[in-house]
């Protein structure tokens, strides 16, 4: 009885993050020591696989199947079609635009244009999408929101997804070239954003495969980062407190966007209800 509960409890994502940190960190060790940034991809494939590998451990191939058909689940709203598509470019855009009119530069209300989506979306969904979240929300968010509840989940999530991507600031690449410091700023709320939408479209995996994947393509959409050549990516940055205003002043206005809808959502209750399926 012990057993099983721990296989659907926050034992069971506790067991994934041990494996899963053991796998990725281990594959970027060897790309970090080699020079061969490919290997760097079995490191960010590894929580989809660890999971994958776990849930028929766990619950053998019938749960596999139960797992992966959570792909199926499209029987939703239009509004949050919408939010998965379109707020993370919303937030970035809105944010970049309020620091432009804040500090009285030149102000470009412009996107790229649309033919400009696809690409970085679909090579998201392939890497981060695909590669991640499978195991993030597909496996250890339903076991921990089981155990703690929709809230502590959440930033239990946060937590250990953004160390996980400590090792590849050696890499220089798969964070963002800014203090790690700002980058925990960024990525709680948009946790927390992110299990909101997961969680009121039922579990879908297409959902949580789909929300990273243009997360991430929205950040070359409506660029607020520096550039890399003004602040490139390497471990100064896990200790670096701060940046030159004009390069820190987007990016924490699109922190400070992100923050303030997410501590809406929770406000409001929106992480409720938790969806806790397993497998």
């Amino acid at each position: 009885m012990a057993w099983a509960k721990i296989k659907t409890s926050a034992g069971g994502a506790l067991i994934f993050f041990a494996l899963t940190y053991a796998a990725s960190w281990s594959a970027f060790g060897i790309a970090i020591a080699s020079g061969q940034t490919l290997v760097a991809l079995i490191g960010i494939w590894s929580p989809t696989l660890i999971a994958l590998a776990l849930t028929l451990a766990f619950h053998g191939p019938t749960g596999v199947w139960r797992m992966l058909k959570r792909f199926g689940r499209v029987r939703v709203g239009l509004q949050w079609w919408a939010a998965l598509l379109f707020l993370p470019i919303a937030i970035h855009w809105t944010g970049r635009t309020l620091w432009q009119f804040a500090s009285g530069g030149p102000v470009d209300m412009s996107l790229l244009d649309f033919q400009w989506w696809l690409q970085p979306i679909l090579t998201s969904i392939l890497i981060a999408g695909l590669g991640e979240e499978l195991g993030w929300r597909g496996f250890a968010l339903p076991r921990l929101q089981a155990s703690f509840g929709a809230l502590t989940a959440t930033f239990i999530l946060a937590a250990a997804h953004i160390c996980w991507h400590l090792p590849t600031y050696w890499l220089g690449q798969g964070i963002h070239n800014v203090p790690a410091l700002y980058v925990v700023g960024f990525a709680v709320p948009w946790t927390v954003i992110f299990v909101w939408i997961y969680n009121r479209s039922g579990g879908s995996l297409l959902f949580a495969v789909g929300f990273h994947a243009v997360s991430n393509a929205s950040l070359s959409i409506a660029r607020f980062m520096p550039l890399d050549r003004e602040v490139p990516i390497d471990p100064s940055l896990l200790t670096r407190l701060s940046l030159p205003v004009e390069l820190a002043g987007p990016y924490l206005s699109v922190v400070a966007v992100y923050w303030i809808i997410a501590l809406i959502v929770i406000a409001a209750g929106g992480l409720k209800p938790a969806n806790t399926d397993t497998p």
